[in-house]
């Protein structure tokens, strides 16, 4: 149900043990071997395979069959079972993501357990079902919603290139997917971790599979009892709030303040206001150095807002965006909207993202949920009045985020009655609760409620956050669950409440000319600044090759090297009267930055800029 973002993490507090022979993983390695078993990839520590499923694990009378992929990374040490991880979405590939993952488990983790993760069905090496075109067609719609939604739905289903896997996608099927699989493998035990969308998938191995499970961690938490428009009626009102207190956090930042130039919710509202009339012209920069005219449309704009409000630094990255809009300068939210859609910004193009799918995203949500009765035509009707109602309750982002699933009435297959699954219970299971009350698309009531609940829980709540918080770094959430998974250590107390963030630090915009600066250093440090929150690179996958516009003029060009990064710049400016031409470097494990620029404008200077944890420094080049 809840998308979830990609997420950057940040190593988890690593739980230091005796370093355990090679030979211990073996066992493990050499089934995986007998079962076909290969590395993932050339520089992966998974083991990837795939095994052969039923079409339908609940019709013995269809014999039809499919493959699923799983990765697995053998245990370093003695293994006690399968720790599985059910990433977000629906529609993410697991797999894609397993060894980033895995670098914030702790080592004991690591040690005890064999690590798990999968590529649900339709998604990624188990069966690519995406419909790239059609998405893009959908996110620059400026038709009505019925329209332009009812046509998506059409052409991603002809897009898709296995379209007779569509109506078997469903939760259910997949969870008995990784239950054969834990068969094949001579029966493990198992401990689940889902986040987001994956703690519908825990919850529901959790109660068709509770003999197997010793463990159940659930991170950004669906409850599976409400029916979809409760779902996200419940959401629409959070995303509300969160986008609410974004933007009061704004006028009490001094510099987000004076960069808004008056309160950030009327800058909001002024601008959904214009949109919401027609889509605004912007003169975009492009990688050449030139700028055409381009549209920012309400729906763009919406899918950013709400893009944004996922994590901290992202709310942050929306308010830049939204005060320089207050200065007239939309290129920001624009950039920040071709991000968000996924789309190329030097010709709007679709970005095939390896690790997502759209069309896996609604092949299973229009499968777990109903959405009102009837036809087609009348379920759309029912669906938009409802929506109507939620925007008079929250007018500036809630009919948006009620209108996710919109696409599901014209789904085909989704008029199927989709029932709401008893309570979990999940007796003699500990179960691991963990919320956020900055969390927008999986609200933390929702959480509290599946935890009220339990025969045996534990509510871990953070204060503020983002969406989804174990394993990004903060010890409080994590040092818990780890102490469980390696040791089997409970918590003392049933409730935890740790402390978070709502917003990063601010990163104030650039001066509109060069003589807002003190010195050529402030100058080169605005800079750097400026450059490292341009979307384009901020969202950077870290290996593509990456060309861009410079705010003011020319452009920038990075690469991914052995060592970390290389950037060209050619006339780059963020500030009229500074203008950048040179070459740079940045090393991932030292985070030194290194230029060799020549800057033109108010300063005509040939230099060297280095910047570290140590601080910066100016060195001229005679």
């Amino acid at each position: 149900m809840a998308r979830a973002h990609r997420l950057l993490l940040t190593l988890a507090a690593v739980i230091t043990l005796a370093a355990v022979p090679a030979f211990a993983q073996a066992g493990m390695a050499q089934k995986l071997k007998a079962m076909g078993g290969k590395p993932c990839s050339a520089t992966s520590e998974f083991i990837c395979v795939k095994i052969s499923v039923p079409l339908d694990h609940f019709d013995p009378t269809n014999t039809r069959r499919i493959k699923v992929a799983f990765a697995v990374r053998p245990a370093d040490g003695t293994s006690k079972g399968l720790y599985v991880t059910a990433t977000g979405g629906p529609g993410t590939s697991g797999i894609a993501s397993a060894d980033s993952y895995s670098t914030s488990f702790a080592q004991g983790v690591l040690d005890r357990f064999d690590s798990v993760f999968f590529d649900q069905r339709g998604m990624g090496r188990s069966g690519d079902v995406d419909c790239p075109k059609a998405v893009t067609t959908y996110r620059l719609a400026t038709s009505s919603a019925a329209a332009a939604t009812s046509a998506f739905a059409s052409a991603c289903t002809q897009e898709v290139r296995t379209p007779a896997l569509l109506p078997y996608m469903g939760t259910n099927q997949a969870t008995e997917d990784l239950e054969a699989f834990r068969v094949a493998l001579g029966s493990p035990s198992i401990w689940l971790y889902g986040e987001s969308y994956g703690t519908q998938y825990g919850q529901a191995y959790a109660a068709a599979h509770p003999a197997t499970l010793k463990g159940l961690i659930i991170d950004g938490v669906v409850d599976l009892t409400l029916t979809g428009p409760q779902f996200w009626t419940s959401a629409a009102g959070t995303f509300e709030s969160v986008l609410n207190t974004t933007l009061t956090i704004c006028d009490r930042r001094p510099r987000c303040l004076k960069d808004a130039t008056t309160s950030a919710g009327d800058v909001y509202d002024a601008l959904q206001a214009r949109l919401a009339a027609h889509p605004i012209k912007v003169r975009f920069p492009l990688a050449n150095g030139e700028r055409v005219v381009r549209e920012l449309t309400l729906g763009l704009f919406q899918t950013t807002a709400s893009g944004q409000m996922y994590g901290t630094y992202g709310r942050m990255m929306f308010l830049r965006a939204l005060t320089a809009a207050g200065q007239g300068d939309l290129v920001p939210m624009l950039r920040l909207a071709y991000s968000n859609a996924m789309l190329n910004p030097q010709n709007l193009k679709p970005i095939i993202d390896p690790t997502w799918s759209d069309a896996g995203y609604y092949g299973v949500d229009c499968r777990d949920y109903a959405y009102y009765s009837g036809t087609s035509i009348e379920r759309s009707t029912a669906y938009l009045d409802e929506a109507a109602q939620i925007d008079t309750l929250h007018p500036r982002i809630g009919a948006a985020i009620f209108l996710t699933d919109y696409a599901c009435v014209w789904w085909p297959g989704s008029d199927v009655a989709a029932a709401r699954p008893a309570p979990l219970i999940n007796p003699d299971i500990p179960t691991f609760v963990i919320v956020a009350t900055g969390d927008p698309i999986t609200p933390a009531a929702q959480g509290k409620a599946v935890y009220s609940r339990l025969a045996d829980g534990y509510l871990i709540t953070t204060t503020s956050g983002p969406h989804v918080t174990f394993g990004r770094g903060n010890p409080c959430p994590d040092n818990l669950v780890n102490d469980f998974l390696i040791s089997g250590r409970l918590p003392t107390q049933r409730t935890t409440t740790c402390a978070g963030s709502y917003v990063q630090p601010y990163i104030p915009l650039a001066p509109a000319k060069a003589s807002g600066f003190e010195n050529l250093k402030a100058a080169l440090v605005s800079f750097d600044q400026q450059f490292a929150a341009v979307p384009e690179y901020t969202y950077w996958d870290g290996t593509s090759p990456l060309a861009t516009g410079c705010a003011v003029t020319g452009s920038v060009r990075v690469r991914a090297t052995t060592s970390g990064e290389a950037y060209t710049f050619t006339n780059c400016s963020f500030t009229a009267g500074v203008r950048i031409t040179g070459t740079g470097t940045k090393n991932s494990d030292s985070d030194l930055a290194t230029l060799e620029i020549t800057t033109a404008g108010r300063w005509n200077q040939q230099l060297r800029y280095l910047d570290s944890a140590h601080g910066t420094t100016v060195t001229l080049v005679d």
